[in-house]
């Protein structure tokens, strides 16, 4: 091989090599800045859809397959007296409202605070009455988790008695949600009744004079000394 031969095979070999230097070290001139990771957003989810609440087994039933349900849960002894109180509490509504469409003078104190004392003994009546609906329909809803806890203990040995136990479980619900229709409808009829029984005494305090006065100051005094007790 002649020296001329030899000498440009080595030019070549490093032009080859400054160009694969090249290659590895990239391009002359100022390091560029490492481009930025592009986070991209993960699409939101939809929010979960609400559970939607148990239908009232009670919204079928007819007044009698109702009023036979209460007897039975709440005792036909209960059932007469919260009919007929029921009917006092309307009555005394009745009354209030068409009393307070007329004017109130000095010589009406007596017959006003009368009516007020009746309605509102009629009022405590009827939530003594309530309150024990209130806890019996507990008492039932108790029973429907031991009723549920049982059921899960039973699966566990075969499940032979899961069906009847279903069935006790779905009179429970019915008997849940009888009282509780019946409860809140009597609720509504008794707010009304508290309603105009405190216009009856708004009315008196300012219609009926001085006497008329010093009776709702009394009676307001009563009302917040009840208050500061159950606040203890």
């Amino acid at each position: 091989m002649s020296a001329s031969t030899l000498l440009t095979l080595i030019l070549v070999g490093a032009i080859v090599a400054s160009l694969l230097g090249r290659r590895r070290r990239g391009p002359s001139g100022p390091p560029t800045k490492p481009e930025r990771a592009v986070v991209r957003s993960k699409p939101s989810r939809p929010p979960a859809p609400r559970p939607q609440p148990a239908p009232n087994r009670a919204a079928g039933l007819s007044e009698a397959q109702a009023r036979a349900i209460l007897k039975r849960a709440l005792g036909a002894v209960w059932e007469a007296d919260q009919q007929r109180l029921r009917a006092q509490v309307l009555e005394q509504e009745r009354k209030i409202a068409a009393r307070l469409r007329r004017g109130q003078r000095d010589l009406d104190f007596v017959e006003l605070c009368s009516l007020h004392e009746k309605s509102w003994q009629t009022a405590n009546m009827a939530k003594a009455s309530l309150d024990g609906a209130r806890a019996t329909e507990k008492a039932i809803s108790e029973n429907i988790r031991n009723t549920h806890r049982a059921m899960d203990a039973e699966q566990t040995r075969g499940g032979r008695g899961i069906p009847a136990m279903r069935q006790a479980l779905d009179a429970l619900h019915l008997d849940r949600d009888v009282i509780q229709t019946h409860r809140d409808r009597y609720e509504q009829d008794l707010h009304r009744l508290n309603h105009e029984t405190g216009r009856l005494r708004d009315s008196i305090g300012a219609n009926c004079g001085a006497q008329g006065r010093r009776w709702h100051q009394a009676l307001m005094e009563r009302k917040r000394a009840r208050k500061e007790i159950r606040r203890r």
